[in-house]
């Protein structure tokens, strides 16, 4: 591994650790440790029915209280303990796609790609400061990737995809490529028996007590709309709109299975980090919903996107989440036009975020959206990318 690369790793982890020191976050922070609260005084069940926000996986209840014991046992702030898994996922994750690039880092196009996941700014501000499981999500992707293509046990490499959907359900939209991609119905099987009996363990005993519950509040999960990408784009479209707004999920799950068909229904496959990537990105592109955290499941991908578009991606969602989460730090009168929060003199005064209020300042908006929009087609762009580098593999076998 290049020094330079590792020591830029380095560099971000700490960055991230003094963020997540001197910061408070955003309401995601707040959230998950009143989520705990009420847990702790009406079990998971209630905590499902009685709280409209909570829609995470019952393995996350589990994970907050361990991260509150260590908030206990050490003394640290409890926003740091939130933010500090996150922040060692990122670095974890770092290591594992050098690990997947392995000779290929002999490559200029490679190596800056691997750079690009290291410095990564966007990691920086949703693990360091966001505060959310999105990076220890992909961690235990990239792992389970890692374990499959070191040969490890099919049902070890499942172990970790069951952990990666104990932190969020997104992973699920990758299980089409594992399942064409894998070799023979009893390594399948392995993989996938493991995953679910992880799932399953972790989830117990709500997933019994409670199914239909979990499922319409887990599953039936949706994002926000209206903010990035085609939802965006159709905002001038009313009836367009609302049809995708009922009807974008089953496009983005039909074109990503579609995709997952494509990429392994032949003679030759791309590798799967390679296809993994393209699903990532594909998601971004196509999904109704959007979260800005959601920009950091791309982030490991870009060492296999490499060159001038994953270049693009990394500075236009830069600006666009610098923009966003001081947008939310910031009491400005926004919608009067007020640029002060853009002017170098209100940076000069050092770092300008504690807290991110967005519940008390709303959506982004005004000239943050073409910026979001620059984002969103730097994300396009760089799944053009990835597509053909996906094509490219599956041509040459």
């Amino acid at each position: 591994m290049p020094r330079l690369v590792l020591a830029t790793a380095i560099c971000a982890l700490v960055l991230k650790l003094y963020l997540a020191w001197t910061t408070i976050g955003t309401n995601d922070v707040l959230a998950y440790w009143y989520f705990l609260q009420e847990y702790r005084g009406s079990g998971l069940v209630l905590l499902y029915e009685r709280d409209s926000e909570f829609n995470h996986p019952p393995f996350v209840i589990h994970w907050l209280m361990a991260l509150r014991w260590i908030h206990l046992t050490t003394g640290a702030p409890p926003w740091f303990c939130l933010r500090l898994p996150p922040i060692l996922a990122d670095f974890g994750s770092f290591l594992v796609v050098a690990r997947l690039l392995g000779p290929r880092l002999a490559l200029p196009s490679f190596r800056l790609g691997l750079f690009l996941v290291a410095a990564a700014p966007v990691s920086v501000m949703v693990s360091g400061f966001h505060g959310n499981n999105d990076s220890v999500m992909m961690f235990f992707v990239l792992l389970s990737i890692l374990l499959l293509e070191r040969s490890s046990p099919a049902w070890l490499a499942g172990i970790a995809m069951g952990m990666a959907v104990n932190m969020k359900i997104v992973p699920l939209v990758f299980w089409p490529a594992f399942l064409l991609w894998l070799p023979g119905w009893r390594k399948r099987a392995e993989y996938f028996v493991a995953a679910v009996v992880v799932v399953v363990a972790a989830s117990s005993p709500a997933i019994f007590e409670a199914p239909e519950l979990l499922a319409q509040k887990v599953l039936g999960y949706k994002s926000s709309y209206g903010l990035w990408g085609i939802s965006r784009l159709l905002a001038s479209a009313p009836t367009l709109s609302r049809a995708f707004e009922s009807w974008g999920r089953l496009v983005l799950a039909g074109a990503l299975v579609a995709l997952a068909a494509w990429m392994n229904l032949g003679r030759s496959k791309p590798s799967l980090p390679r296809q993994i990537g393209v699903l990532a990105l594909a998601f971004l592109t196509l999904t109704p919903g959007f979260g800005v955290q959601y920009l950091a499941w791309l982030v490991p991908w870009m060492a296999w996107v490499g060159g001038g578009a994953a270049i693009a991606w990394t500075v236009a969602t830069t600006f666009f989440l610098v923009l966003v989460y001081t947008f939310w730090c910031q009491g400005v009168n926004f919608e009067a036009g007020d640029p002060n929060w853009l002017h170098a003199s209100f940076w000069s005064q050092g770092l300008p975020w504690s807290f991110a209020n967005a519940n008390t300042m709303g959506e982004w908006r005004g000239p943050i959206v073409p910026v979001e929009i620059a984002a969103w087609l730097a994300t396009v762009g760089a799944f053009a990318s990835a597509l053909r580098a996906a094509a490219l593999e599956r041509a040459r076998g």
